[in-house]
């Protein structure tokens, strides 16, 4: 699989675009392992990583904006 082409201009989103897109991949894998289990100990460790990642995610994107609008980058 290659990898997609990324056009993001600020340098804070440049060092973390990779992990961004890690961590969304990670994300669905959990989605799709939890669906794929009958067995409750699975579903619950899929569950809770699915959430404990989404919330990084969301504080990585929070930090992210906060330090572009510190150095004055804005990419959105």
């Amino acid at each position: 699989m290659s990898k997609p082409k990324r056009t993001y201009t600020t340098d804070v989103r440049k060092d973390w675009q990779d992990t961004v897109a890690t961590l969304l991949k990670t994300i669905d894998r959990h989605i799709i392992y939890n669906g794929n289990t009958s067995d409750t100990n699975d579903s619950e460790f899929h569950i809770k990583s699915y959430h404990v990642l989404k919330q990084y995610l969301i504080d990585l994107k929070d930090w992210i904006h906060k330090e572009e609008k510190q150095k004055g980058d804005n990419n959105e």
